[in-house]
């Protein structure tokens, strides 16, 4: 059965309602690949209707279920309770009988769909106008109403929060002909008001509208359906609203915004996903191109992430590396401050972060190194995502990293000084010195995944040199008395095969990393590390 039950086994003790997009809870909706033939003329009520709606009409409308393992339709009677110049606002009858959505809900939404810096005029700025295929009135119709989607506060959190429906696009008969649905056979959507909320309704019509526009300019065949979603996710944004799905993005550890939709409805990853794409497509608006990325992504023929990079060269003539794009967007997410050149000028992160917000207002801390030694859990990292290991004060020694797996790790030290590159190994070795208080973050930057290990100590008075056999980079851990360093090795021969000074070194336990071992042919290998007057002899091994 195709049903959001299993939400409940992933989510936390006293969750609140989990909402998604019901548009296409069924996959079908992503196969109709054809428009409305205007041979076909609408039949209902509602497309002869010759002087639009007034307060009080009662209508009885097509709308969908989402209990069953196939959609089913219904119909549900509903009244006018506010007409305005681009909408028609209905609830249903059983609704404000029960007192879900009343008057006051009514007014709260009217103002924020109508008038020259409403929903509607915002929507079709950013995106484009709002179709008029059927019914030859430009009002749209709100339906709001108590959606059957199996949700209950106990045993299944997961609801649908709204839907745009495409059967309404076509005629009753093409509708039922072709595709096995209903129709009203007029441009509209669906918010849920139990247990939606108020406060909901213009979030939820705000995502919902993008979608409606979407289909006025191409049916969603066209395009990969996370793209679609974090499209009309960019609809709250341009209307001044925060997507309550970031916190499920942030308690969940982060969700990659690429493919999350292959996620199961019942996934709570699948809930993560929408704040993912709220913040990945909210940044690509602020930092390529504004309100021409979003024109043109969409109304390009290019699916997937080529849809992104074809968006952004119309917008703004560049053409960015892909993994440039999601290295600054995957650093805006921990670090949150546009003022250290990474975050959102519209919003932050920690302030959406009310609810649970961890041992930071964020993203939280993969790990927190406050004493030594220390030894963190083996952990994954996902396509797209991160881990941040917090260094606190007054440590000495090393904090040591190793990684596995085909994906693309990138390491980072985000200090109060500002953010410095950290030197990752060929074979996925990072170490740093536990001298500054910061946070190394520690990043993905692949579709494919990684596993992590990280531990931390001091070495003592002694000279550590890692790894050995080495594979690629070769570190040396020391406590420095402060003074130059440099670096000679040899083949067994005697042979000097590279040098390298290091500089000056601060006292204190530094980690230097000697990049040349990456070039070096399989076999055994001699280095002399001279620390200002202290000399230091050994041998390690390259393995190819």
């Amino acid at each position: 059965m195709h049903s959001l039950l299993p939400l409940l086994l992933l989510l936390l003790p006293g969750s609140r309602p989990m909402p998604v997009s019901g548009t296409f809870f069924y996959p079908g909706v992503l196969e109709i690949n054809q428009r409305h033939d205007p041979r076909y003329a609408p039949s209902g009520g509602l497309a002869a209707l010759a002087e639009g709606h007034q307060v009080g009409d009662v209508v009885n409308f097509w709308a969908q279920s989402f209990v069953d393992e196939y959609t089913t339709f219904y119909l549900t009677s509903a009244t006018c309770r506010a007409v305005g110049e681009k909408t028609y606002i209905f609830v249903e009858d059983t609704q404000w009988e029960s007192r879900n959505f009343d008057q006051s809900g009514v007014d709260s939404l009217y103002a924020e769909l109508e008038g020259p810096s409403g929903i509607i005029s915002n929507l079709e700025i950013n995106f484009g106008p709002i179709p008029d295929e059927l019914d030859d009135d430009p009002r749209a119709y709100i339906l709001v109403l108590d959606i059957p989607d199996g949700w209950d506060p106990v045993t299944n959190p997961g609801y649908i929060a709204g839907y745009f429906s495409p059967y309404n696009q076509f005629t009753e008969f093409e509708a039922r002909l072709f595709y096995g649905g209903h129709s009203n056979e007029v441009e509209m959507l669906y918010v849920d008001c139990n247990p939606g909320r108020v406060s909901d309704a213009s979030f939820v019509a705000s995502h919902e509208l993008v979608h409606l526009i979407h289909w006025g300019i191409k049916p969603f065949s066209s395009q990969d359906l996370w793209v679609l979603e974090n499209q009309a996710q960019t609809g709250p944004y341009v209307c001044g609203y925060n997507a309550f799905q970031v916190e499920t993005f942030l308690e969940t550890g982060g969700v990659t915004p690429i493919n999350w939709t292959s996620y199961a409805f019942s996934d709570i990853r699948y809930v993560a996903g929408y704040g993912a794409g709220f913040l990945f497509f909210s940044y690509l608006m602020e930092n390529y191109g504004g309100r021409d990325f979003i024109w043109n992504s969409m109304r390009s023929d290019s699916r997937g992430v080529r849809n992104i990079e074809q968006a952004i060269a119309l917008a703004t003539g560049q053409t960015p590396l892909f993994e440039n794009i999601m290295r600054d967007w995957m650093l805006s997410c921990f670090i949150d401050d546009v003022d250290r050149g990474y975050g959102w000028e519209g919003f932050t992160i920690a302030s959406i972060d009310t609810v649970s917000p961890g041992n930071r207002p964020g993203l939280d801390w993969t790990g927190i190194i406050d004493e030594t030694p220390w030894q963190g859990p083996g952990l994954d990292i996902g396509a797209y995502q991160g881990l941040y290991y917090h260094i606190a004060q007054g440590l000495s020694g090393s904090l040591r990293i190793g990684a596995s797996g085909i994906g693309k790790m990138e390491a980072y030290l985000l200090t109060d000084t500002g953010l410095t590159p950290v030197n990752v190994s060929g074979t996925g070795e990072v170490a740093v010195p536990l001298d500054t208080p910061g946070t190394l973050l520690l990043l993905n930057n692949a579709f494919a995944g990684l596993s992590v290990t990280a531990s931390a100590g001091s070495t003592g008075d002694g000279l550590a040199v890692y790894p050995n056999p080495c594979l690629g980079d070769l570190y040396f851990q020391f406590i420095s008395q402060g003074a130059q360093v440099s670096l000679a090795v040899f083949d067994q021969t005697g042979a000097v095969v590279d040098t390298r000074d290091f500089g000056y070194q601060a006292s204190g336990e530094r980690v230097l990393v000697y990049t040349g071992a990456d070039g070096l042919a399989s076999g055994i290998y001699f280095y002399r590390l001279v620390r200002g007057e202290n000399v230091e002899s050994g041998r390690f091994a390259v393995v190819r």
